[in-house]
């Protein structure tokens, strides 16, 4: 991004107008009330803010408004929108400006997990819509394992919101936590929905979760979760097939690896080497027998 573009769009005459439609405010100042009809463009439009804090490129560009001063408004703009939204659109601009937020640096995400009214409004799964369940799943799966970042030559940059391993289980298990279930068990219960949106989601998070750490390890305890990632034959979803794939490498990549039996490493092994369209087949003697 170019400099003059970074600055302007911190610019305070750009961010107090957004952070007061949105419920909060810059510098301390806050507004009453989430405008009625700007306040989810606003929360959104603050939500791709956040995301260019953590990119080395762009965040030494930005020399007028720091972005601890951004963050701290927006933490204050999420907290008068919470309280005032209604509905799924709502629901889903707060889910997109949390999970924003949280991702734009590990310090911002430990102050989700810490805030009861943030973290539950962010991870209650207790609404009836799968795309919105699917889009909390994504957006956990986002802040444990942020997408690689790209500079405008082309090249891999090393963000600075990657957090750290034990803030990523953390999160994870606050999923469970706030739905009063184990997190694993919640999420591989979504990974069997007939509704491949849902599985989809359960699956982008299952493969953060198995990058980081120990993560591997805890997914690998839960009974049923060596039997799913075994059985192939339920998924029919070409993407499905993919992300499920992406699960048994994500895992075979881990710190869990040396852990696990021979004979596990071996199925797993040739579960990656056959792909994630394998079908298995017959032979015609067998299938026509009878």
């Amino acid at each position: 991004m170019h400099g003059s573009r970074a600055r302007w769009l911190y610019d305070r005459k750009v961010l107090a107008p957004l952070l007061e439609f949105a419920g909060g405010g810059l510098g301390g100042e806050s507004a009453p009330a989430p405008d009625p009809i700007l306040g989810g463009p606003a929360l959104r439009t603050l939500s791709s803010f956040c995301k260019l804090v953590h990119i080395p490129e762009e965040a030494s560009l930005v020399g007028i408004v720091d972005d601890s001063e951004l963050l701290s408004g927006f933490h204050r703009a999420l907290h008068c929108f919470e309280e005032s939204a209604s509905g799924e659109n709502d629901r889903l601009a707060f889910v997109d400006a949390v999970s924003s937020w949280s991702s734009a640096s590990p310090k911002a995400l430990a102050l989700v997990i810490d805030d009861p009214i943030l973290r539950d409004g962010w991870l209650s799964l207790n609404v009836s819509q799968p795309k919105l369940k699917s889009a909390i799943f994504f957006s956990v799966a986002t802040c444990i394992d942020p997408p690689t970042q790209v500079d405008s030559s082309g090249d891999t940059v090393m963000a600075s919101n990657i957090p750290s391993n034990q803030l990523s289980v953390g999160l994870f298990e606050a999923l469970g936590t706030v739905n009063g279930k184990d997190a694993t068990d919640l999420v591989l219960s979504a990974a069997t929905a007939p509704l491949a949106e849902m599985r989809l989601g359960a699956y982008a998070l299952l493969e953060a979760v198995a990058k980081r750490g120990t993560g591997a390890q805890i997914l690998l305890s839960h009974d049923s979760f060596y039997e799913f990632l075994v059985t192939r034959e339920k998924e029919t979803t070409k993407e499905g097939k993919e992300a499920k794939h992406d699960i048994v490498m994500a895992v075979l990549a881990s710190d869990a690896r040396p852990l696990l039996a021979d004979s596990i490493v071996d199925t797993l092994e040739k579960i990656a080497k056959q792909g994630p369209h394998y079908v298995h087949t017959q032979p015609y003697e067998l299938a026509t027998e009878g």
